[in-house]
Parts: structure tokens; sequence; C-alpha cells
């Protein structure tokens, strides 16, 4: 049975061009038996999506095959985002303490401030990890650290794009766990090593998502 998704290991759907004339062997629109398919406009060049000609003349070449992203290159991707929104959360932090103290330098904090703060610093991780991967991912498909390693994030349905849809899923399943602080993180791991013992390497949040990461 055909399996329902885009395989990486294949073109994408549209990379071979159509097939001749509706006639048989010899006939109107056809070819002589060892004879080439005629390519598309006869001796123009091929649209887009389509494969340049074979130079031996052998029909058309195969286009490049993409390839799934290994477990070991999506972990370094994650590992340099990890650092990167680790980053930006300290400079925000910092950037609001500087605001604070400019606009009300003789104010005190107070216990219901201290708390919202705090609360913040040990749950806001999470979203601050969605809103990070779903920015880039509806954007450009990849974080930052996926663009450094090589890798994007494409539909496993035909290679293309992602949908709005599929980047909130797939954002929300990996990064809104990590709100509860070390428990969600153990879940996260859990669920990306899932990719370990899938065909295409994917999680959990990309089979959620109908998504899978390929080389670039």
């Amino acid at each position: 049975m055909s399996s329902p998704y885009w395989n990486p290991q294949e073109p994408r759907p549209g990379a071979y061009p159509p097939p001749g004339g509706g006639w048989g062997p010899g006939g109107p629109g056809g070819s002589a038996p060892g004879t080439p398919p005629p390519g598309p406009g006869w001796g123009q060049r091929p649209g887009p999506g389509l494969p340049e000609p074979d130079v031996a003349g052998q029909g058309v070449s195969k286009t490049a095959e993409p390839r799934t992203a290994t477990f070991g290159r999506r972990l370094a991707a994650r590992a340099i985002d990890y650092v990167l929104v680790a980053i930006a959360a300290v400079a925000f932090f910092v950037l609001m303490a500087a605001v604070v103290v400019i606009l009300a330098p003789d104010s005190e904090t107070t216990d219901a401030q201290g708390v919202l703060w705090a609360l913040l610093f040990l749950f806001g991780w999470g979203l601050l990890l969605f809103f990070y991967d779903w920015l880039y991912l509806v954007t450009w498909g990849r974080t930052l650290g996926k663009m450094m390693v090589g890798i994007r994030v494409v539909s496993a349905v035909d290679g293309g794009g992602l949908s709005q849809g599929q980047a909130v899923g797939r954002s929300a399943f990996f990064g809104l766990p990590q709100s509860l602080p070390v428990l969600g993180n153990l879940l996260s791991l859990g669920e990306s090593m899932a990719a370990l013992g899938d065909q295409h390497g994917r999680a959990l949040h990309d089979r959620a998502a109908g998504t899978v990461v390929v080389r670039t």
C-alpha cells in the first residue's frame, strides 16, 4: 500500500515530465520503439519544476534527491537554537530591569511584581521556544540553528513549505511542554528521540504536524 506522505528519498511530486500523447508507439503523438520520448515542447527547455534533459538522450535526468537530516545534525541545530533563545531571554530581562530603573528610579518592587517576574522566569521558557520556532518556520521553514547546519523543515506530503497550521502545531508540540521545568524538558527530549526509530527520521512533533526535516 502506498504511503500518503512524500518520501524525502524521491523527487518531489511534479518533478517528472508529463507522459506523451494518448496514442501508441508510432501513432500520432507517439514514437517508434526505442526512440526516446519527446521532451517538453520538442527541443524547448523544460518549464519550471521539470528536470533538464539527459545529455545522452536517454529521456530526462533524475532530479537531485533530498536527504533526511540525521539525528546528530538536528541535535546540533537545536543546541544552537537553545543558546540563541537563552541569550535573547537574558537580554530581555536585563532590558526590562533597565527600563524600570530609568522610568521609576525611586519605586520599590512590590511582592506581586516579584512573583510575576519569578513565574515568567520559571515557566516562560516553553512559550519563548514556541514563538521562536513558529515565527521562523512559517517564514523561512527553518530556525537560525537549522540554517547554520544546513537543514530545513518541509511538508511530509509534497516536500513544500509549511502551512500556518503545520508551523503552529509543530512549534506548540515541541515548545509548550517545556513551560514545565525539568519534566517538560524530559518529555520533549523523549519525543524528539523517537526520530531514531523512524524510517524518515521524524520525531513525534514531526509526525503530529505532518512534517519532515531534510538536508538543504
